[in-house]
């Protein structure tokens, strides 16, 4: 089969990925899984619990902003109906306002944060209808990137997606499923799995769009903690599937790593709902 450009390991944004993602690099300050606690904010708009940023961060502060803002959304730490306040945000990350505003912006178009009145900006509270449609359409775009990705990939390919897995039961035993750390360590193994599955142009535009609403929906998958069989294991399974070349092992084992998450986020609509 002729060799194909297919795209690279990015960011939701199209940004490589940085260097905290790796295990070693520095930590942020706090993040949502040590700060505790799922209530509202504070009376100034500075929500509790959504950490800080690493304090190298510099080209990719919008960017870091935008994903810590999005866990602490997607884990409940900002609980539905917490008010968002550009200002209070900025001082509690330590950074400017432009990123804070910019990502602010985003989740706003994203649908995670709503207007409301003299409120201003607010967590929105998801129905179990809108959490059943991003898992919809989590689900359909796995099992055509797992096809592709199937069809397409050499063995040799598929060294660097095992090596994220392996980065991602590091992270996970450092600092559990339910960490910013996690969510972004599990994020690069996805969009490493995409680069795989697509083209680099195409690639490209979904770490724009389509990616983010995906990564939404993973996150969402771990609302309650570690789940029942490590992360690692999840992912070693799904990756060893796709690996195979047969494009029926592949969509059965994203059927089941989707079904999993699926139950899990009903559990967390019922519980928000």
């Amino acid at each position: 089969m002729p060799s194909r450009a297919r795209g690279t390991a990015t960011t939701g944004t199209g940004s490589p990925v940085p260097p905290d993602r790796r295990v070693g690099a520095p930590r942020p300050r706090a993040t949502a899984s040590t700060a505790g606690g799922t209530g509202p904010g504070r009376d100034d708009g500075a929500p509790e619990g959504i950490g800080g940023l690493p304090r190298f961060v510099t080209v990719h502060a919008y960017d870091q902003v935008y994903r810590l803002l999005r866990h602490a959304i997607a884990s409940g730490t900002l609980a539905p109906g917490t008010r968002v306040v550009e200002a209070s945000v900025a001082e509690q990350l330590e950074v400017s306002r432009t990123p804070v505003r910019d990502a602010l912006r985003r989740l706003e178009s994203d649908g995670l944060l709503v207007r409301s009145g003299s409120v201003g900006l607010k967590v929105t509270e998801f129905s179990p209808d809108e959490l059943e449609d991003i898992f919809t359409i989590r689900r359909e775009f796995d099992r055509l990137t797992a096809r592709l990705a199937a069809s397409r990939a050499s063995p040799a390919d598929w060294e660097g997606v095992r090596r994220l897995v392996g980065e991602l039961g590091k992270v996970h035993d450092l600092h559990g499923s339910t960490s910013y750390e996690f969510s972004l360590a599990h994020e690069a193994v996805h969009v490493a799995i995409y680069g795989l599955a697509f083209t680099a142009p195409v690639a490209r535009m979904l770490s724009e769009g389509m990616i983010s609403l995906v990564e939404m929906a993973s996150e969402l998958s771990y609302p309650g903690g570690a789940p029942e069989e490590p992360a690692q294991v999840q992912h070693e399974r799904l990756v060893d599937e796709m690996a195979s070349g047969s494009i029926r092992r592949a969509l059965a084992a994203v059927d089941e790593h989707c079904r999993d998450a699926e139950l899990a986020t009903r559990a967390y609509g019922t519980a928000t709902s």
